[in-house]
């Protein structure tokens, strides 16, 4: 029966270009394998055969049972299926199959169907083993254990993934739900799907882009990318930068494929070598960028050459044309380029993505808003502002909407989307709505509230997508069934979200576990608590319990408001309720970030030792205590933490941005420890470099001591340097920072900071000294960094 029904559906579905899926419910392995061959044999009688996947874990026995009884009841058929363990799903990337079966009995990791959702082209099908629901919530899956804390147990784990997965099963079109134990089909799409219908796609006459390239553009969108792509062409008097961005499945690295095949072939005809280089963190997900770069290339008339490893592309010659495929990291090591394309570019940390703007002239972005990937914050919020506010690049912004590997409409698209959130838009806000926010009237919901209502857990979750956190479905999976994750939001009066946040639930530990933690073993999902255990030795706060925010993000129409505060103090208002006696945060290092923690009273108390491999940044912890028991742990904390930094500064931190680092080092009231003792020498060379004839070379040991006594000290204890000052001292003197990169640091020219240090030395030695030598000191004003 499911044979017959699901090839009439598949029917369909190709006239539509869609996609259909077919999701087999049963517990028996069996009859579960019996039923996903006869879904494949359907898909083989009508499509007359194809290549796809088949997801399982091999750890598990039944996993590998049904795969076996899979690839024996296949045996003989013209469908070529790959049997590929989870973990390989990112190698998946960018790849295309006509079928996808995805074993979700042991493991729903929401990243893993995030991920594959996207490869089967149009036409095709997708295969889901799942068992009946009731069975499901009775165990945990393998991604669920990875949920787990120390404060809790298996049974505390929440099933409302699973629930929200199942649900969604029963309210999207497009797919058919069959009972493998009863043989019967439970559901069946109920809608016939419109007959697709190519779209007109319009190639201009005369091009700087042989029409030839044109010609192979699928969508009307990528002939649009193609003509912005020409703008690359001329050598620029300017910076040129070129972003696409575009959900996932609209042929983007097809059109940056096919514009650098055309572009590669006019520039040759200007110079006689052409030098592209294509980028993007994994190599796999270039793969369909190069088969259309070698496309363009043979339309062309070319017989290109093609080096490979492992299987995968690394670079293309074709009579003149060089491109090579590298990572981000290899891209900063390339000397020249004429243009550089840099593919999936939310996932490339923002240090490499500023770094290759400011060395090539030519430069492409592409990245995906929506699905699995994610524009992500660094990239919408920051590098992307950058490039629209220099004044020395032109900045083209393209957004790719049509579909390119199904047609428009397609239901598989929509459960995904919609089981995921990964679609998931704010509520619009008016001219009411912002007089509700100038007058505060505002509402604090709680997770029940949320969850309660699927529109406004849509529009909760909205906030993230649209606030540019860099979204991914297990980020969903973990707020849902996660056991010491919970919900909260600020909402207008009207009910509109204004404010979104997830909080986790740390702390309260027992001897066992601090012990392990002490020993150098780590607590899962306690973060704070493992730092103040492994820096600062302080097994007492692991006993005390708090909340860490995981994230906050406020409306992006209305930001900059006090929403952010005002969501706060709601936070700490209810840990205190709750008889917590800390709130925190941790997030890599971003200089309007932290300084809005820090204005709200958050006490930094780690850095990590690296910048994050994906971001690029350095991770902080900051701190609120709630009551004198952790405020006295967190004065500990944070009086060694200020010694840590300063003193690393000039070692693993000295690529830190000066700003940064001295927000970091703010005084919370808290003297660290008496002023160092100079000797008559250092003090004789300090005076001599305040009054002229002495070099910094030479004084640049005893000017660190007076860099270390002022931060040392509280701010009652220290003369006012103020910030420009302050940061000359950072960056030159702490940082030990070249000259030039030490000005350019902290925004001055060289010779501005060299006079600011001599400025500097004689308001220190003066406040520390002042009575302990005979040369007469006095301060002439201070220097404010104007040139």
């Amino acid at each position: 029966m499911l044979k017959v029904e699901l090839a009439e559906e598949l029917v369909k579905a190709r006239r539509a270009r869609h996609r259909r899926l077919a999701a087999i419910v049963g517990t028996d392995d069996r009859k579960v394998a019996e039923a996903v061959a006869d879904a494949l044999r359907a898909f083989e009688s009508v499509a007359g055969g194809g290549r796809g996947l088949y997801m399982f874990q091999p750890e598990y026995a039944d996993a590998n049972r049904r795969q076996n009884y899979v690839r024996d009841l296949l045996e003989g058929s013209s469908l070529e299926v790959e049997f590929r363990p989870y973990k390989d799903t990112p190698r998946l990337l960018g790849t295309t199959y006509d079928f996808a079966v995805l074993d979700l009995v042991n493991d729903l990791k929401p990243n893993d169907v995030g991920r594959l959702g996207g490869v089967v082209a149009g036409g095709g099908l997708y295969v889901l083993a799942v068992p009946p629901l009731e069975v499901w919530r009775s165990y945990i899956t393998k991604f669920q254990a990875t949920l787990l804390v120390p404060q809790y147990r298996p049974n505390d784990v929440r099933h409302r993934m699973k629930e929200r997965f199942w649900r969604k099963l029963w309210e999207h079109d497009g797919i058919v739900i069959y009972d493998a134990e009863r043989g019967e089909v439970l559901r069946r799409p109920s809608s016939e799907p419109p007959e697709w219908v190519k779209p007109e796609v319009k190639t201009p006459e005369k091009a700087v882009i042989p029409v030839k390239i044109y010609q192979l553009a699928a969508t009307q969108d990528q002939v649009e990318v193609l003509r912005m792509m020409e703008g690359l062409y001329e050598k620029p008097r300017r910076k040129q930068a070129l972003v696409v961005i575009a959900d996932r499945g609209r042929g983007k690295s097809a059109a940056l494929g096919l514009g650098l095949a055309g572009l590669g072939h006019r520039l040759r005809k200007a110079k006689s070598q052409v030098q592209l280089v294509v980028s993007a963190m994994e190599y796999p997900n270039l793969q369909t960028l190069a088969e259309f770069l070698l496309k363009g290339l043979k339309a062309l008339g070319y017989k290109p050459g093609v080096e490979k490893e492992g299987g995968e592309i690394r670079s293309v010659k074709a009579k003149g044309i060089f491109v090579d495929f590298i990572t981000p990291y290899q891209l900063l090591k390339r000397e020249r380029a004429d243009i550089v394309a840099i593919d999936e570019a939310a996932a490339v940390p923002l240090p490499i993505l500023y770094a290759a703007h400011g060395k090539f002239d030519r430069t492409i972005f592409a990245t995906t808003i929506h699905g699995y990937e994610g524009a992500g914050r660094g990239f919408s919020m920051r590098f992307l502002e950058s490039l629209k506010k220099d004044p020395d690049t032109d900045v083209r912004i393209y957004e790719m909407e049509e579909p390119i590997r199904y047609g428009k409409g397609d239901p598989v698209e929509r459960w995904l989307f919609d089981t995921f959130l990964l679609d998931a838009e704010p509520d619009e806000l008016g001219d009411e709505d912002y007089a509700l926010i100038r007058e505060r009237r505002l509402r604090y919901l709680d997770e029940g509230e949320i969850a309660a209502d699927e529109a406004r857990l849509r529009r909760f979750f909205g906030i993230y997508v649209q606030a540019h956190y860099r979204n991914e479905p297990d980020d969903l999976g973990m707020l849902l069934d996660a056991p010491h994750h919970t919900a909260r939001a600020v909402a207008l009066e009207n009910g509109k979200v204004v404010v979104s946040l997830e909080l986790a639930e740390e702390g309260g530990l027992g001897d066992d576990f601090i012990e392990d933690a002490l020993r150098g073993l780590k607590l899962p999902g306690n973060i704070l608590p493992d730092r103040f255990l492994k820096y600062w030795r302080l097994p007492e706060f692991a006993r005390l319990r708090g909340w860490r925010i995981v994230r906050i993000a406020t409306h992006p129409a209305a930001q900059d408001m006090g929403l952010g505060t005002e969501a706060l103090r709601m936070v700490e208002e209810e840990a205190r309720r709750r008889g917590y006696d800390w709130v925190g945060v941790g997030f890599g290092v971003y200089g309007k970030l932290l300084r809005f923690w820090i204005r709200n009273g958050y006490v930094p108390i780690h850095i990590s030792p690296e910048r994050n491999p994906v971001s690029g940044e350095y991770s902080v912890l900051l701190i609120k205590p709630l009551n004198g028991k952790a405020a006295e742990h967190v004065r500990y904390a944070n009086v060694e933490f200020r010694r840590r930094l300063l003193h690393s500064l000039m070692g693993p931190y000295s690529d830190l941005d000066p700003a940064e680092a001295r927000m970091l080092l703010e005084d919370w009231g808290w003297d660290i420890e008496p002023k160092p003792e100079l000797s008559r020498n250092q003090i004789d060379r300090l005076v001599a470099y305040a009054v002229g004839p002495m070099t910094f070379e030479n004084v640049s040991d005893a000017l660190y001591f007076l860099a270390a006594q002022y931060f040392y000290s509280s701010r009652a204890r220290r003369p006012s340097l103020g910030e420009a000052l302050e940061l000359a001292l950072v960056s030159k003197v702490l940082q030990a920072r070249p000259w030039r990169e030490a000005a350019e640091g902290v925004g001055i020219r060289r010779g501005t900071l060299m006079l600011m240090l001599r400025e500097i030395t004689k308001i220190l030695l003066f406040y520390y000294y002042g009575g302990e030598f005979e040369v007469p000191l006095f301060v002439v004003g201070v220097v404010r960094g104007e040139d």
